[in-house]
């Protein structure tokens, strides 16, 4: 019975990948649809994977130094939701995540956080971004439902207030693009690895959860291709994640896998790749 299959297939990628019991779940077919189409949306949710998948030994470029600003976000996740128009992030601290995504000029390092990203509006339960130079969308939604929207931007300013110390105005609070964020453009640009980035976003709560990593993306280079890299733990074997990603029923469409070793090996989606390597 197709509504059975539907329901079960529906229950079983919920319980793989953390997602609310409630509300409403794209299907195509018979599936969830689990990853978006438009090339804008996987520009920006391929520059967010690579940001939320870092770690102290391998930080991104963009992280504050000697800090844990998105490195740590994971932490604060409860699921990573898609939606026609927008991708959703269930989280803890709503107004947290925002602060440590949002752009901001750290006077020795330069540029940290999201180039681009800017909040749009706020609700009594979320935080509406919008990622100018992609059109990409994200709404960060708070566990808590506050009284009035007026607790929810005093919670924004409470945690943004380190961006604007000292009279800082920082580039989020700009209408366009600063200079300073156009020239990391190459960050959100369209590559063969977009389409992998962001489907591998939408599957990374169990990654974080269920197999207990600390994984980091290191963008390869001509001679050295993509790498998702983690720690292995005892009870953490390297195949189920091959599993998550190939095999589940939450797997990437298209996904292939060309295992190595026991601990590597190639995935490849379209005409992108990367090692998985747990070390």
């Amino acid at each position: 019975m197709p509504h059975t299959t539907d329901k079960r297939i529906r229950n079983e990628v919920g319980r793989l990948l953390y997602l609310p019991e409630t509300g409403p779940l794209q299907v195509t077919g018979n599936r969830p649809t689990l990853d978006p189409k438009d090339r804008g949306q996987m520009a920006f949710q391929g520059l967010l994977f690579e940001c939320l998948m870092s770690n102290r030994e391998h930080p991104h470029p963009l992280e504050q130094p000697g800090k844990t600003a998105m490195v740590g976000i994971s932490g604060y996740l409860n699921s990573i939701c898609h939606q026609p128009a927008h991708l959703e992030i269930h989280t803890n601290t709503a107004c947290r995540v925002a602060s440590r995504l949002l752009p901001f000029h750290h006077e020795d390092h330069g540029l940290c956080g999201i180039p681009g990203l800017r909040p749009i509006s706020l609700t009594r339960r979320r935080v509406r971004l919008l990622h100018q130079p992609t059109g990409g969308r994200l709404d960060l939604v708070d566990s808590c439902r506050w009284h009035g929207t007026d607790i929810m931007r005093m919670l924004f300013r409470q945690e943004t207030d380190w961006h604007q110390r000292d009279g800082r105005s920082p580039p989020w609070s700009q209408p366009h693009l600063t200079d300073e964020e156009a020239a990391h453009r190459e960050c959100w640009a369209f590559t063969s690895s977009t389409p992998l980035r962001s489907a591998l976003l939408m599957r990374s709560m169990p990654l974080w959860y269920r197999f207990d990593l600390v994984p980091a993306w290191v963008t390869g280079h001509p001679t050295r291709p993509d790498r998702l890299t983690w720690d292995s733990h005892a009870d953490t074997d390297h195949s189920k994640v091959v599993d998550l990603l190939t095999r589940s029923e939450a797997r990437i469409p298209g996904a292939r896998y060309y295992q190595k070793t026991p601990c590597s090996g190639i995935l490849e989606v379209g005409t992108g790749s990367a090692q998985l390597i747990s070390n």
